[in-house]
């Protein structure tokens, strides 16, 4: 996750593996447009400012992405069925 401010001052915390696009708007302006929720964020930073902290943000390789969102699940999958079993239990 990275955090961003936008142009209105509202902090915001972005999971940098959904950002499709940095797109400048400016100097000193640029547009975060991120997948899954259909938006986008204007924030005061040059663009190429955001992509490095993106870039940053993101494994190095999509293999490991992927085994860090299998691990995510699974530990989802172990907290829902440990609700499930306190709940019938």
């Amino acid at each position: 996750m990275i955090k961003v401010i936008d142009t209105r001052g509202k902090e915001r915390f972005v999971n940098a593996a959904y950002i499709r696009s940095v797109t400048p708007k400016g100097a000193n302006r640029s547009q975060i447009d991120y997948g899954g929720m259909g938006g986008s964020i204007k924030i005061d930073r040059p663009a190429e400012e955001v992509a490095e902290v993106v870039n940053a943000a993101l494994p190095s390789s999509f293999d490991e992405y992927l085994a860090a969102t299998d691990v995510q699940n699974q530990t989802n999958q172990t907290a829902q069925t440990a609700t499930m079993i306190a709940v019938i239990g």
